[in-house]
């Protein structure tokens, strides 16, 4: 294990009703709010109220924008950077899911930038302060709540980009279970599968790792597998949703990958770039282009690839260490297809007439595979 220094500044409050704390928790930041949320799940749950309930009771004033879509956009997030300057936001507030909170923490950064958004994400500038963010999250599954990533989508440029900065850490999480109860069983999927690949991608790249980390990643996604299938069976299990909105907020925390290397995330690189022309749920982008990272990539990964075989799924190991791999990708995509996700291209919607430009903008990704593995990748799981 390398040398290194953990921090995550985020303040993470974690149980039943922790939402009513909203207020005081916003109040140390500043008076004025912009509240962020998505399209109505928020106040058909009563969480609406009960936010603005706390809001009040803490003195805080609120100018809101509704109506974040999945895959958020970049107009919207435009439209909340000029409601903040026009009423003197102090503090941005998100509550919902991931795109819920990636829209935040780009208005928040956005505010405080004389140029254009987008400039963050083609690299043309670097955030170097942003607004205060709060938020609560209600779907398990990318862990904004608890890292420094936004995630956002250019519908002009068909272009979906990520971003990672240290002032994107929201400066307070409020991580209620209950809060989840409502996600459907496909977006519970779809949620876990998000998390379960924050860690898979990083756990079969063959980087020298620790035992420590090696297991901690096993025990995650074996955890994750488990509390996806209990809470599909009985939606308000709260010991199942706890597990998946405490494993979400680790998975992509970094503290799994603390100490060392870095490494790539091809599945995640060729799904933002594929989500450019669909809109399809992330988690259901990674439930079709994981298996096929793994497999494509099993020659030169067999160790951890079979050791998720059987750490993970369970396997038996009778076989060969490249058998056994296979075996376990084939395990895996049946789960997969089993709690509801898609498992080829034509699945998600995308025709294999869009793969070249996919490829292309993948490779031209300096993170991301070259065009022509990310072109025998897409065409593994073509239809």
């Amino acid at each position: 294990m390398q040398e290194f220094v953990f921090t995550n500044p985020t303040k993470l409050i974690f149980g039943r009703g922790v939402a009513n704390q909203v207020g005081r928790e916003t109040a140390r930041y500043g008076k004025r709010v912009l509240l962020v949320s998505g399209k109505s799940s928020a106040k058909k749950s009563g969480l609406y109220n009960d936010v603005m309930r706390s809001l009040r009771a803490a003195d805080v004033s609120v100018t809101e924008q509704p109506g974040v879509l999945p895959n958020p956009r970049l107009a919207t997030c435009l439209e909340g950077i000029e409601l903040c300057r026009e009423n003197g936001i102090e503090v941005v507030l998100g509550i919902g899911g991931g795109s819920v909170l990636d829209s935040a923490k780009a208005i928040a950064a956005g505010a405080c930038y004389n140029g254009s958004l987008w400039d963050f994400f083609e690299k043309k500038a670097v955030i170097k302060r942003a607004l205060p963010v709060v938020t609560i999250v209600t779907m398990a599954a990318t862990g904004s709540e608890y890292n420094r990533i936004t995630v956002i989508k250019n519908e002009e440029r068909h272009a979906k980009a990520g971003l990672w900065n240290e002032n994107l850490f929201p400066k307070v999480s409020l991580v209620d279970p209950e809060l989840t109860f409502s996600v459907s069983p496909l977006y519970t999927a779809y949620g876990g599968v998000d998390i379960i690949s924050h860690v898979l991608e990083r756990y079969i790249n063959g980087q020298p790792t620790s035992i420590v980390q090696l297991r901690f990643k096993e025990a995650l996604m074996r955890s994750v597998m488990e509390a996806v299938e209990q809470a599909q069976a009985t939606p308000m299990n709260y010991d199942a949703r706890s597990t998946l909105l405490w494993a979400g907020s680790l998975a992509c925390s970094s503290i799994f990958d603390t100490g060392l290397s870095s490494s790539d995330i091809p599945a995640h690189i060729i799904d933002t770039e594929a989500a450019g022309f669909s809109d399809h749920a992330h988690g259901a982008g990674l439930a079709v282009i994981l298996p096929a990272v793994m497999r494509y990539y099993v020659d030169r990964f067999p160790y951890t690839t079979a050791r998720f075989a059987t750490e993970v799924l369970g396997l038996v190991r009778e076989e060969p260490e490249v058998d056994m791999a296979l075996k376990g990708i084939d395990a895996f995509r049946k789960w997969l297809r089993r709690i509801g996700c898609p498992v080829t291209m034509q699945a998600l919607g995308i025709g294999a007439n869009l793969f070249a430009e996919i490829a292309s903008r993948v490779d031209r990704n300096e993170e991301g595979p070259d065009r022509e593995d990310t072109l025998a990748i897409l065409n593994l799981y073509r239809e």
